[in-house]
């Protein structure tokens, strides 16, 4: 039996921001989430003899990338000028990425031209949780 083909679909992927479906994304990446660290530490004494560490670290990073027009621009703007503690989640039809507490560390740029601005903003998630589903 041949394996599943899976098809990517940009409209089936959704970000919730503080329990509200965020809108008006930039032309390309929408959003990208990193885990800022990995999940073991390995070292190895000086005979050879390996050891491994679980890190505990959850902390991971989401960048949100914004149309100027976009209607969230607001939003996400007066939740960075707050300080505010929020869930976040994202998900697809074969992912999801959640973090009961997110704070946006760096509030967008602002930058001006011919095209329609970009608004990027760095969100700081305190436990970040993925699953493929």
């Amino acid at each position: 039996m041949a394996n599943e083909i899976k098809q990517y679909n940009a409209k089936d992927v959704h970000l919730s921001i503080d329990g509200r479906i965020v809108q008006g994304f930039q032309d390309g990446d929408m959003f990208a989430v990193t885990i800022k660290e990995d999940r073991v530490q390995t070292s190895v004494d000086a005979q050879g003899t390996p050891s491994i560490a679980i890190n505990n670290n959850r902390l991971g990073q989401v960048t949100v990338n914004l149309s100027g027009n976009s209607v969230d621009h607001k939003r996400l703007n007066e939740l960075a000028n707050s300080n505010k503690i929020f869930p976040i989640v994202a998900t697809t039809p074969y992912e999801k990425i959640t973090g009961d507490q997110a704070i946006i560390a760096k509030p967008a740029d602002a930058a001006f031209g011919k095209e329609t601005p970009k608004r990027t903003y760095t969100i700081e998630v305190l436990d970040l949780h993925v699953e493929v589903i």
